[in-house]
């Protein structure tokens, strides 16, 4: 056959008419074998062993050997399967699956040439047995490499060994394609990968050296006492992963499942389809190979729990034949490369994908170990999943939600995956030390702060932390009340972490402002309930007392009453009653505030130069450039549903609260595929005394920074600008902004009261023109300075317009676009599940600011989740509300008082200017302070200056932790102060009183101060 048409015929889908040369080759055909070059060594199309496809390449040699062709071509950038395209680096990288029966004391040479002379080259033993893949950059083979990201041209491909003899299976060579360089990874076939990274910058990347600490571990004698606490952590764990009783055998259904994997033993191996991961990664052409044909090994992993879940329940021939099923999946398991040692090319965030199968290993350790496989199955996952890590030093240990979700649990079953309990004993020991210390660390760059919040992706992510909270429950509660039981201090740091949940969730949801890239997503805390449990019978944090009465309390109020069991044992036997939480929460580490009154919460939230605004991923939260603009979300018991906030139709550009551009949806989508703003802005938090508190931040989207990924430099065009606050005072909250401007000459700049669910179009909007049942409708309340405009959206809150602005009120039927669909790429994330376009009926009110305005402003009320009597008489019920007095809104501050509680509050934007108000007189930096008057010669202080002070390492790259600034306040009158380790100076020796704070870690400073005599 001529050369050209075999060109032709092994061509791939879309490839270059003029060149015709494959990308990659699988072997599909004896024609290819035409166009490979070799010595002393023999070549053949072979169906014995094959991964993508019918068939590989079996070279069997005697002597020094190659084989080679120039038969490829090299992929270009846009070609190559780059999930984020252009956004982080990536570098050509050769990749190629081998197949090996007998290892041997030898290696092979894989190398590239050009124009006669070899350019790059890497060897790679031949040492293992099976098939592995590897992925090689260019730039970290030997030779002239290329530099990181640089381009590549060469024009022959050979493979060359010295070996005495061997045979070798080579399939689905990928000669070059582009691959992100994050993913690479090194095993013992290709140690050098990755060579100059520090180890363990990447938590997902199995170490040779956390391999090697586990098969050099020395191990001591152990004592009775210790066995049976290890017996007992193997039942707990088994009884946890037990399915309930009332699901039956139905071995035809077990049979189907395991056959749809088309796996088959030979008696000598297991053959079938590749078992992979992360497959869409590397270049695919299904013109040669023909419809993809893998198992995930997910999927295999699903099957074998499956399996391992009925197999105790099982009769005695029903049993036989679930463990020869299970056998062969373990042995096709290890066949195709998941050993220890081998990284198969990239297994990065594999915890998410190894779940069930490491469940069904512990489950079936005992079937493991009488056919000589537990040792080797446990190795390859103490491989797999970086095991060995909880034996390196201790200054390596770092907090990781990633770690705690997907690995650290399974970590405690791996333990168990070996035949030697004095190793069992040792690693259980360095695991309890571990996780002990990792959990109480509060100044790593992610991880549980001190505050509360939950770290990850640079900022408070409660979805990240979700993992986490409904894992480490059952480590703490296995490993309690024995001498493995994690410390104190790292108990006690999850447990703030953990009970935090509930603090910023009504009753269950933790609404937009924390969603991260999962805006109106079910984002709950609902199904933490055996969670809750857990740690609560897992004892207090000290190990003094068998129920942890805090999370008891906490559990009664959330789960009580539909749980009769646990409510009679927290609440009769050991006297814990359902807890209280009204009142006003601070996370300063989120810019979020919590305030609390009759079974509802209003959530406010922020952004700052340390926190983020939100999440916009490639194909996730495309619109979700607001969240955070001073957002206010009222949830009742029921709710975001329950409240009126649902994805279906969803206005992106009206988040309560929030004042924005208001921009076609098109415009509003970045272009950028990742960013999380944050903004140069140090000014975003709240302070909280008594039960009240008042949230402050300066909105600015002019200039900031992108928290993470190689962008750091960002902003938006609009330029917008805001001084906004949110004082919350028993039933109300006060909303102030002022110094709203932006430069966008196009779109109007409006400040959210409301968009609400409309359930049925007919429900009435009281307004202070007239009563709206009219559907659909647009309307504006005038500006009238002689009366207040009000509104009551759909859900009994009411709104109470102090300034002299219009309100725009509408009824109508909205259409949207899914978070997960870009209207300008067409990208659309599976998740979405095709919804691209969405719809429902809503109302919506709001201020406009207009055009590019220089100074707007805007005063209003809320009074949430009125009763229907106050609805309908809400102009009386507003007018009549004499407990509050705003002393000043200007750029200087924000000052209200408080005449129940007789206090004032302020959020002062500018420093050392003069107050005038009350006590305060004037503050040496930013700050937000209430004051309260207990005596003509007490008052209370809760002041801080909301400066996170993050270290900076590297321009706009931070450290994830505060040091502490400096506030000095000056107070009118001569003033002297309880002693607090936080007041560094008073000088009470003029007219005058200055006060020295140190602040730290976004928290307020309380403190009294009594009055001198003149």
């Amino acid at each position: 056959m001529p050369i050209k048409m075999v060109l032709f015929l092994i061509t791939g889908i879309g490839f270059s008419q003029q060149t015709k040369l494959p990308a990659l080759e699988s072997f599909e055909s004896s024609n290819v074998l035409e166009l490979y070059q070799n010595s002393n060594s023999t070549l053949a199309i072979s169906t014995d062993r094959m991964r993508l496809g019918k068939s590989s390449l079996k070279w069997e040699w005697q002597g020094q050997s190659s084989l080679g062709t120039a038969n490829f071509r090299i992929l270009s950038h846009a070609e190559s399967p780059l999930r984020y395209g252009n956004y982080f680096p990536s570098s050509p990288t050769t990749a190629i699956s081998l197949y090996n029966e007998t290892p041997q004391n030898d290696t092979l040479t894989i190398s590239f040439e050009k124009e006669g002379k070899v350019a790059v080259w890497f060897d790679v033993p031949l040492s293992f047995k099976g098939w592995r893949r590897i992925w090689v950059p260019f730039y970290e083979m030997q030779g002239n490499a290329p530099e990181k990201g640089a381009e590549v041209d060469y024009d022959y491909f050979r493979i060359s060994t010295s070996a005495e003899k061997g045979k070798l299976y080579l399939d689905d060579i990928v000669f070059s394609q582009y691959q992100d360089d994050r993913h690479q990874y090194p095993d013992l076939l290709v140690p050098f990968i990755k060579a100059d990274t520090k180890l363990g910058s990447d938590h997902w990347m199995p170490l040779i050296s956390n391999y090697e600490r586990i098969k050099n571990l020395e191990v001591s004698p152990i004592s009775m006492a210790v066995r049976m606490d290890l017996q007992k952590f193997e039942k707990l764990i088994d009884a946890d992963l037990r399915i309930d009783k009332k699901y039956k055998v139905y071995i035809k259904s077990l049979r189907e499942d395991f056959q749809k994997l088309n796996i088959k033993d030979t008696g000598e191996t297991v053959i079938g389809p590749p078992l992979t991961f992360m497959i869409r990664q590397e270049y695919y052409d299904e013109k040669q190979h023909g419809p993809l044909k893998v198992n995930d090994v997910s999927d295999l992993g699903k099957v074998l729990k499956k399996l391992a879940n009925f197999h105790d329940r099982a009769d005695t021939s029903q049993k036989q034949e679930i463990e020869e099923m299970f056998l062969t999946g373990t042995k096709y398991f290890l066949d195709q490369g998941w050993v220890a040692g081998a990284a198969g090319g990239t297994r990065h965030h594999i915890g998410y994908n190894v779940r069930d199968i490491t469940e069904a290993f512990f489950t079936m350790r005992q079937l493991l170990y009488d056919n000589g496989l537990l040792n080797e199955i446990g190795a390859s996952l103490h491989w797999l999943f970086n095991l060995g890590m909880l034996l390196d030093d201790e200054s390596n240990f770092h907090v990781n939600i990633d770690y705690l979700n997907t690995q650290s649990y399974y970590h405690l079953m791996l333990i168990f995956l070996m035949d030697s309990q004095e190793k069992q004993a040792a690693l259980l020991h360095a695991y309890s030390n571990y996780i002990s210390i990792t959990l109480a660390q509060q100044n790593e760059e992610w991880g549980f702060k001190v505050d509360g919040t939950a770290w990850h992706h640079n900022g408070h992510y409660p979805a990240y932390g979700y993992g986490a909270f409904k894992t480490v429950p059952k480590v703490i509660r296995t490993l309690s009340g024995t001498r493995f039981r994690i410390k104190t201090d790292g108990h006690e740091n999850f447990k703030k972490a953990f009970l935090n949940t509930r603090a910023y969730s009504q009753l269950y949801d933790w609404g937009f402002g924390n969603a991260g890239r999962h805006p109106l997503e079910a984002n709950s805390i609902k199904s933490l309930k055996e969670e809750y449990l857990l740690m609560a019978y897992a004892g207090n944090p000290e190990g003094t007392e068998k129920i942890d009465k805090e999370i008891a309390a906490a559990y009664l109020r959330l789960w009580g009453k539909e749980d009769k069991l646990n409510s009679t044992l927290f609440r009769e036997i050991n006297g814990i009653q359902p807890e209280q939480l009204e009142g006003y929460h601070t996370m300063p580490y989120a810019a979020t505030a919590i305030h609390r009154r009759n079974d509802w919460a209003a959530i406010v939230k922020g952004y700052s130069k340390y926190v983020w605004a939100s999440e916009i991923y490639v194909d996730e939260n495309r619109y979700g450039r607001y969240p955070a603009n001073g957002t206010i979300q009222l949830l009742n018991r029921n709710g975001e549903i329950g409240s009126g906030f649902v994805q279906e139709g969803w206005d992106w550009n009206r988040y309560p609260g929030a004042t924005v551009i208001n921009l076609p949806f098109e415009e509003l989508e970045p272009k950028m595929p990742l960013i999380m703003f944050r903004s140069n802005e140090t000014f975003a938090g709240a302070t909280e005394l008594d039960g009240n508190g008042v949230f402050g931040m300066i909105l600015n989207e002019g200039k900031g920074s992108n928290s993470e990924w190689p962008e750091t430099k960002v902003g938006f065009p609009g330029k917008l600008y805001a001084k906004k606050s949110v004082f919350s005072f028993g039933d109300k909250l006060i909303v102030i902004g002022t110094n709203i401007c932006s430069v966008d000459e196009n779109n109007p700049v409006q400040t959210n009261l409301f968009q609400s669910l409309l359930i049925d179009p007919k429900i009435p909007l009281y307004t202070s023109n007239k009563t709206i049942t009219k559907f659909p409708v647009k309307t504006e309340l005038a500006s009238d300075v002689k009366k207040n405009n009000w509104v009551v959206d759909p859900y009994g809150n009411g709104y109470y317009i102090l300034s002299n602005t219009a309100v725009q009120l509408k009824k109508e039927h909205q259409h949207s676009y899914h978070n997960k669909y870009s209207v300008n790429t067409g990208r659309m994330n599976a998740k979405g599940k095709g919804a691209k376009e969405t719809e429902a009926d809503y109302a919506a009110a709001w201020i406009d600011h207009g055009l590019a305005p220089k100074n707007a402003n805007y005063q209003y009320v809320i009074y949430p989740f009125l009763k229907e009597e106050d609805q309908k008489k809400f102009e009386k019920k507003a007018k009549a509300d004499d407990s509050y007095t705003i002393i000043r809104a200007d750029s200087t501050a924000h000052i209200v008082s408080d005449h129940k509680s007789n206090s004032t509050a302020y959020a002062v934007f500018e420093a050392k200017r003069k107050l005038d108000s009350g006590y305060l007189s004037e503050v040496s930096e930013p700050a937000l302070i209430m004051v309260r008057k207990d005596s003509d010669k007490n008052i209370t202080i809760s002041a801080v200056q909301p400066d996170l002070n993050f270290p900076e390492y590297q321009p706009n790259k931070y450290r994830n932790y505060s040091t502490p600034v400096t506030l000095t306040i000056t107070l009118e009158g001569k003033w002297s102060a309880l002693p607090a380790d936080f007041i560094t100076a008073i000088d009470n020796s003029g007219t005058k009183t200055v006060i020295s704070l140190e602040c730290k870690d976004g928290f307020p400073r309380v403190f009294k101060m009594m009055k001198l005599s003149s």
